[in-house]
């Protein structure tokens, strides 16, 4: 992340910022000097309200969640010099029960995706990504959603991810922008013609956490409102016309 991201990612997001206005804990675990710290800039930009907390070491991650049991958010790195990544995951998920611990790793592998989210993980965001990933991705994960690679998806999804990210028979054409299946579920019930309020009612999700994902469905689409995403949809097939209501 170099500094060119992270001065794209503090311009005004804030109806990205879930949490704005509430305070709150974030603890970054990097053993690399520089990116935890260019990663902590970033996060105090998109949440000033926050603490940002940093450790260079399993040792001093685990140390300041005991210090810390208010923890919302850990951001931590697979590969730490003084011990497994995986382990300090799996630790600190059960040390800090009500934080989203969130893997921010270099490595794409899936097999490390998906162990990383059999140990508690709240999400995975590889170092490779640009910074929008990462301003998109922390309200979901805030949000209580669970944020992995779009390549990744069909592993944990077909291997058994717990019915936390339904499955979508709906895979598009060639070239078609990558939704999450969540996402795939809400435009179709967006081509319904249900509100934000009636989607999250039906899926037993919050009207916030929905409006998140919607905005996110319209970038990820190129559109600016729900009718121009629906109708993208169609035209990709991500959306079956026969499913879309005449009054919507």
């Amino acid at each position: 992340m170099n500094k060119g991201q992270i001065q794209d990612a503090v311009k005004p997001t804030s109806s990205s910022s879930v949490e704005a206005g509430k305070k709150m804990k974030i603890l970054v675990v990097d053993d690399h000097a520089l990116f935890r710290q260019g990663l902590a800039m970033l996060l105090k930009e998109l949440y000033p309200d926050s603490e940002i907390l940093e450790a260079a070491t399993s040792v001093a991650a685990l140390e300041s969640a005991g210090q810390n049991p208010d923890i919302r958010l850990v951001l931590l790195d697979l590969k730490l010099e003084d011990g497994s990544g995986f382990e300090t995951l799996e630790k600190l998920s059960s040390e800090l029960a009500n934080a989203a611990v969130t893997i921010v790793s270099a490595s794409e592998d899936s097999r490390n995706i998906s162990r990383s989210y059999k140990a508690g993980a709240k999400g995975y965001i590889v170092k490779s990504s640009t910074s929008d990933v990462l301003r998109h991705a922390l309200p979901l994960i805030l949000a209580g959603e669970i944020y992995i690679p779009s390549h990744a998806m069909s592993l944990l999804t077909g291997g058994g991810s717990g019915g936390n990210e339904p499955t979508s028979s709906h895979t598009g054409v060639a070239g078609a922008p990558s939704l999450t299946p969540r996402q795939q579920e809400i435009l179709l019930l967006m081509a319904q013609g249900l509100q934000n309020r009636d989607i999250a009612s039906s899926l037993g999700m919050l009207e916030g956490t929905v409006k998140v994902h919607v905005k996110s469905i319209l970038q990820k689409l190129g559109v600016n409102n729900r009718t121009h995403a629906v109708v993208t949809g169609i035209r990709l097939g991500l959306v079956p016309s026969d499913l879309v209501l005449p009054e919507s």
